[in-house]
């Protein structure tokens, strides 16, 4: 984890992301409107929900760095897989109103010819998420976090959604009157699938899902490099968020005395977090071969 080299970009975050997405939620759509395009008004809907997700995400990070207590022995991250629960729901509701409208402008039938305006809108806000996606994304992945990453996929749904609709727009321009609409219509598909995908693995996490087979493989080889363990017993893992919560299970030979284990256990445990890259807690149970 590359905190300290990212920490001024980390804490930066929220807000970027808070004053961007405010700032094209109110582009959108107030040029949506002037200009008469239906799929650019929307995407400003969805913008706006946006804005809610930041938000939600700022909430959720804010009280997952709160520490352990008594109540909470493997602390508040699960906090965050709240948070993104929340997010995603929120959009899939957007997504839901994004359709509903964009139908009812097509079965309508009026012709809708939006102005060379609404291209400016569509152009600065398939920027503007581009490069919200990609700070998002980057400091997920420096902390391990999944409600940033869920918040930059965020990002990345809008800016293809943004292509969307400005192929709409100019389509609709050029006499497709039908495409639009049909742009606020695959929106809102962009939204159901990246809430469902999103929702999905939130409720994961939740449920206390094991790390993935690739960082238990990397656990167990690394347990095995020291010639002090005989066996692994068992070996249980779960996600917390940023953090991770992992426990051993371990067969050692009897005659190990009360020092040798301290200092055998400080080193699994710094090569363990070492090797799955993550912060967490780490508990070693150390079994007599012969018990």
């Amino acid at each position: 984890m590359k905190y300290k080299a990212c920490e001024t970009c980390v804490k930066s975050l929220g807000w970027i992301n808070v004053g961007g997405n405010s700032f094209i939620a109110l582009i959108k759509c107030f040029l949506g409107y002037v200009g008469g395009s239906t799929a650019l008004f929307a995407d400003g809907i969805h913008s706006f929900g946006d804005v809610m997700g930041s938000i939600t995400m700022l909430l959720g990070l804010k009280i997952a760095d709160r520490p352990k207590d008594h109540k909470h022995p493997y602390g508040y991250g699960k906090v965050e897989f709240i948070a993104a629960v929340a997010i995603y729901t929120f959009l899939f509701f957007v997504g839901v109103y994004i359709f509903f409208t964009a139908m009812r402008c097509i079965l309508c039938g009026a012709p809708i010819v939006p102005d060379m305006v609404t291209v400016i809108g569509a152009i600065i806000s398939l920027a503007a998420n581009e490069l919200m996606y990609r700070q998002s994304y980057c400091c997920g992945e420096q902390l391990s976090s999944p409600a940033m990453i869920a918040n930059a996929h965020e990002k990345r749904a809008d800016a293809l959604s943004s292509i969307a609709v400005l192929i709409g727009i100019i389509g609709a321009r050029l006499g497709f009157h039908f495409l639009d609409p049909l742009a606020a219509i695959m929106v809102s598909c962009f939204i159901f699938k990246l809430a469902g995908t999103e929702l999905y693995k939130s409720f994961k996490g939740l449920m206390d899902t094991a790390l993935s087979a690739e960082d238990q493989k990397k656990i167990m080889a690394e347990i095995s490099f020291f010639p002090e363990i005989i066996a692994i017993q068992d070996l249980r893992t779960r996600e917390l968020g940023q953090r991770v919560s992992i426990e051993v299970d371990a067969l050692i030979g009897s005659e190990k005395v009360l020092g040798e284990l301290k200092t055998l256990k400080t080193n699994l445990i710094q090569k363990i977090l070492k090797v799955v890259n993550r912060p967490g807690d780490v508990t070693i149970n150390f079994i007599p071969a012969n018990k």
